[in-house]
């Protein structure tokens, strides 16, 4: 057929007209079936498939309806997606789609037309959000889905006017087929359809323009050609090349309505060069400012082979069956009535691969030959007439191509995340090209090795950044073995319709610094949203090259593995200048105001603080109790250190709780009173016994002295034979709550000790009997019940009996832990033993030092995963279970670090009192 406009049409009858119209309406059925179904395809994954490039053009739309402006800045940390934005006129950003235009405000690295196009589109949205309060995450979702529906629309419609066009020189078989294979056979489907890049628009523009001046030349089609054609160019400048082609032979088809072909086209272009030089401040906008010398490739022949055939960018590699159309060009060139309008774009599509082929034809993270996209729909154009002279043997081979073609495709809409592209982008080296052209890194074979990419367009998502804290922390370093650093402390909660995220990210001033995919339970969240998912986030962050000052800081978050990133937060933080004190020295300082903070959060309203126990001597699973025992010890070792660490108040309230357990009789219960409301969860109130009635009196008395008369009295009346003291305080018959070993009623080491410190304050002679006792059994396995694989306690109170006159020694064997991670704890205790001996070695003070450091290495991590184990029961008893305790190494933890600061070592005054056994 040929061009109207160039050959006139002969005179028509009814009949012809009728059946012609009939044609149309058919066509027209068709178009719309082919651009429906499309669009239903082309949102069958579920997801957007985007990168930088295509931000602007998602966020634009709504400034320009809201804000009436095209300027980027009243929704320019939104568009910047968590990155930095530029503070210069160079590009300094790494949020690098946007630039720095004249007068400083911002703009789109890339022409406009996209957005201002789509925007009439964006209205529904935009009244939605006006009504809601423009919530951020419902803004940031709202986008999204307006950014996918309207990429689909704009593609789908191309689909339905190329069948159109093709519809001019073809059957409605082959056209049709024609269309389907552009639609699912292309970048049509994972590059135009899937985001709002140029490309999409660049199509349904270069077709539009070629339905156009391919059809009656009238004054309203002229002009309507004139205006999308020079759209082409202001679209995206490269394709100012097919523009020309296309414009050249529009001139020749509008015949003497050539002006207003001229006409109509120098609107956008005037408006293009108005935004460019008022607004970027470039004539060829922020294209023209955004080149740089490192994007020129020295190989123009291995650009375009590159371009045509490398397996990660190849045109024909992602779409085979275009490979008709240089093979066969001949064919094409036979039809006379358009072989200028072929030739012409022949020669433009030349030129457009040639000038690519000069830059880093790399193209960044996308799926296969996205700059190469703008000019399929001309190569289709061109394929009928080459359809029509090939064989049937041809005819097969080309459709296999072309399901080969759709095949590509699809792994790129239902599987394509980019990671494939970001391993082999990384290199920026003379070798930097060599992975573009090895089979395995082909996206439609690479991207297949992991599952297929998670439908998350639609996922509603909540969420906070509730702490930024400078924090100190020992990191490895490979020279000095451990180093300080100074890091950000980020934590705060994430939920993705209702479940943990696949993992959450901090970036700092647009650079990622941390991430993790472990979410723990936060029940402040449960209780406010009713969601039992884990939510809860921690990450460290270092900050050791960042200059002081303010900063951003972006929290984003993965929905599903292999989808798309959004913004959960943005705060800004100050990094203060770094102080001169060491960095040891402020690391301590700063883990020691930690762990005073942990014992804190660890009280309980009432006081006391609770117990972790365990069915294994490992720390698993562990579950909480309520117990006297824990907080003596408690008070017995913060004591000292109250007034330094600033823990005057919480030892108060626990002192205050401790004595209130006293009963009328003077006697303790491992439980505490019978009449507590705690019993009542216990079930039971267990026995009196002499170890937490001598530890309370001693650490937290009652103000009646004639309870502790009695008290004592009880305990001596429990004595053995060979002069040590039982651990319950009743009869075998009388005991409640008991499970007994093998000895019911034993006269445990660990008890014989705090008995001992009791009556070296209250009965100096019966201490010295006791010593002497003590000293004479001290490893008869028969006296190692409950400390018999958790020596730490032991070890700790030795030190308190040799400074209160008892010089007892423990055999060596006696103090190995069942867990052989609990000589952390040994060792640690044997220090601040050590450290109360004036004056401190250096070689002690070193140790001391470096357990500190590795005890609160990342977040006290090692005390929390393996706290000191305390006790256990009789493990002759029916049911085993194992005592730990946070909060006593924690205790323990500031205790050392005191010591080695001087502060906190105890006097000797106790052993004046109660005599040096055997003296």
């Amino acid at each position: 057929m040929a061009m109207s406009g160039l050959v006139p049409r002969r005179p028509e009858g009814d009949a012809e007209r009728q059946r012609r119209a009939a044609s149309s309406f058919r066509d027209i059925v068709i178009a719309l079936l082919l651009a429906a179904v499309s669009f239903l395809i082309f949102n069958s994954n579920g997801r957007l498939i985007s990168a930088g490039d295509t931000y602007p053009a998602r966020y634009l739309p709504f400034s320009i309806l809201t804000n009436h402006s095209v300027l980027l800045d009243p929704v320019a940390r939104i568009v910047a997606q968590g990155r930095s934005l530029p503070k210069a006129e160079v590009d300094d950003g790494t949020a690098f789609w946007i630039m720095k235009g004249r007068d400083g405000r911002l703009v789109s690295r890339f022409p406009l037309v996209v957005p201002v196009v789509v925007s009439p589109l964006y209205l529904p949205a935009v009244s939605y959000l006006e009504s809601i309060g423009w919530d951020p995450h419902v803004f940031d979702k709202i986008a999204r889905v307006m950014e996918k529906l309207c990429a689909s629309l704009i593609t789908a419609t191309s689909v339905a006017f190329l069948y159109l066009l093709l519809r001019r020189r073809s059957s409605p078989r082959t056209a049709a087929a024609l269309s389907i294979v552009f639609a699912f056979g292309t970048t049509a489907w994972v590059i135009s359809s899937q985001a709002l890049w140029m490309h999409g628009l660049a199509q349904f523009l270069i077709i539009t323009t070629m339905w156009l001046i391919t059809g009656p030349s009238t004054l309203t089609r002229v002009m309507l050609a004139g205006f999308l054609c020079a759209l082409i160019g202001a679209n995206r400048q490269p394709d100012a090349l097919l523009a020309a082609a296309i414009g050249l032979l529009g001139l020749r088809w509008a015949g003497k309505r050539w002006p207003w072909f001229v006409l109509s086209g120098a609107v956008p272009f005037i408006l293009t060069l108005v935004y460019n030089l008022g607004t970027v401040g470039h004539v060829a906008g922020s294209y023209g400012l955004s080149v740089h010398i490192k994007d020129i490739n020295d190989n123009v022949a291995e650009g375009v082979a590159g371009l045509l055939f490398s397996p990660t960018r190849g045109l024909f590699v992602f779409s085979p069956f275009l490979l008709f159309v240089p093979c066969l060009i001949v064919h094409a060139l036979r039809d006379r009535s358009v072989r200028d309008l072929t030739i012409a774009l022949c020669v433009a599509m030349v030129a457009l691969v040639a000038g690519y082929a000069v830059v880093d034809w790399r193209q960044g993270i996308a799926w296969g030959p996205r700059w190469l996209s703008d000019m399929v729909p001309l190569l289709i154009w061109m394929l009928p007439p080459i359809l029509a002279a090939i064989s049937r043997a041809g005819r097969a081979l080309f459709a296999a191509t072309c399901v080969l073609s759709i095949a590509i495709q699809i792994v790129g809409a239902f599987w394509y995340t980019g990671t494939a592209d970001a391993a082999m982008l990384a290199g920026q080296d003379e070798g930097r090209m060599k992975p573009m052209w090895e089979l395995r890194n082909a996206p439609f074979i690479a991207e297949l090795k992991h599952p297929r990419a998670p439908a998350d367009l639609f996922v509603d998502m909540r969420g906070n950044v509730d702490l930024i804290d400078i924090v100190e922390a020992v990191v490895p370093h490979p020279v000095d073995g451990e180093r300080v650093e100074r890091q950000l402390d980020v934590a705060g909660w994430a939920l993705v319709d209702s479940s943990s995220p696949h993992d959450v990210a901090v970036l700092i001033d647009g650079i990622e610094a941390a991430g993790t995919s472990h979410f723990f339970e936060r029940p402040d969240v449960r209780a406010t949203v009713g969601v039992e998912s884990p939510a809860g986030w921690r990450l460290r962050a270092p900050v050791s090259q960042l200059q002081p000052g303010k900063h951003l800081l972006s929290a984003v978050v993965r929905a599903r593995a292999g989808g798309d990133v959004r913004v959960l937060r943005e705060r800004t933080f100050e990094l203060p200048a770094e102080s001169t004190a060491e960095p040891r020295e402020r690391f301590l300082a700063h883990a020691s105001r930690v762990a005073v903070e942990r014992i804190a959060q660890g009280q309980q309203t009432q006081g006391y603080w609770l117990t972790s126990f365990t069915k294994a001597a490992r720390f698993d699973s562990p579950e909480p109790e309520l117990n006297t025992y824990l907080n003596a010890i408690m008070l017995d070792i913060a004591t000292p250190i109250a007034a330094a660490a600033q823990m005057q108040e919480m030892l108060a309230r626990a002192r205050s709780y401790l004595s209130s357990q006293i009963e009328a009789d003077g006697l303790v219960r491992y439980h505490g009173r019978p009449d507590a409301p705690t019993i009542g969860v216990l079930g039971c109130a267990i026995t009196p016994d002499s170890d937490d009635t001598a530890l309370t009196w001693r650490v937290a008395p009652g103000e009646d002295r004639t309870r502790l008369t009695a008290a004592l009295r009880a305990i001596k009346q429990f004595r053995t034979s060979d002069g040590l003291y039982r651990t319950w305080l009743a009869q075998r018959s009388d005991f409640q709550c008991l499970d007994p070993g093998s000895d019911p009623n034993p006269a445990d080491i660990g008890i014989q000790m705090h008995v001992y410190l009791m009556l070296a304050q209250e009965d100096p002679p019966a201490a010295r009997a006791l010593c002497q006792a003590l000293m004479r059994r001290s490893d008869d396995a028969g006296i190692w019940v409950y400390y018999s694989g958790a020596p730490p306690m032991a070890v700790l109170r030795l030190g308190d009996l040799h400074r209160a006159g008892c010089p007892l020694e423990l055999p060596a064997s006696r103090l190995q832990p069942t867990d052989p991670a609990q000589a952390t704890w040994v060792r640690a205790a044997s220090l601040i033993n050590q450290m109360n001996d004036k004056p401190q070695s250096p070689a002690v003070q070193a140790e001391a030092t470096q357990l500190l450091l590795k005890l609160a290495s990342n977040d006290f991590a090692a005390l929390r995963s393996n706290p000191p184990l305390l006790y256990h029961n009789d493990l002759t008893a029916t049911v085993r279970r194992y005592y730990w305790s946070q909060e006593v190494g924690y205790a323990l933890w500031l205790r050392l670090h005191y010591a080695t600061r001087g502060v906190g070592l105890l006097p000797e005054p106790l052993h004046k009192t109660a005599g040096a056994a055997g003296r």
